[in-house]
């Protein structure tokens, strides 16, 4: 089983039908999955804005915001903390490779997660173009939802 580190513009494809849903919807189960600490912040904020500019209603809101929470308390994602090496790489990614703030803690915490599952492959799975060119830049395997289908 490969595991996949999904940042929020991947992940938020298994609650919001969107372009890239169908494939991640088929193949999320088949990998273990980590997130960054930061990646439910993000999700309730993207959803919130889906909501706010009428791309949503307020059911599939509710829906999708109760399915995330009940996957996140029932394990389905492996969270990983926050701390001061991700803090580090963000720095690092945001001066050297001019990524955003949650960008870099995306993939600043893919990559410290890589080095703690270093006898499995992590794969980076992210819908944002411009940050699967930086991850591949360090080095990842990438999978993006919008190439897949």
């Amino acid at each position: 089983m490969t595991i996949w580190f999904a940042d929020t513009s991947a992940l938020i494809k298994r609650y919001v039908r969107e372009p890239g849903s169908d494939w991640l919807r088929h193949e999320i189960g088949r990998n273990e999955v980590v997130i960054a600490q930061i990646t439910p912040i993000e999700l309730s904020a993207a959803l919130g804005r889906r909501f706010q500019q009428g791309i949503i209603s307020r059911f599939a809101f509710y829906q999708a915001r109760r399915m995330f929470l009940l996957h996140l308390n029932a394990g389905k994602y492996s969270l990983f903390n926050l701390n001061q090496r991700i803090i580090n790489e963000s720095m690092r990614l945001t001066f050297h490779r001019g990524l955003r703030a949650y960008d870099a803690l995306q993939l600043a915490t893919a990559l410290v997660a890589r080095e703690t599952f270093r006898q499995r492959d992590l794969v980076f799975l992210t819908a944002d173009v411009a940050l699967e060119a930086v991850a591949r830049t360090e080095s990842f395997v990438t999978a993006n939802p919008l190439t897949r289908e």
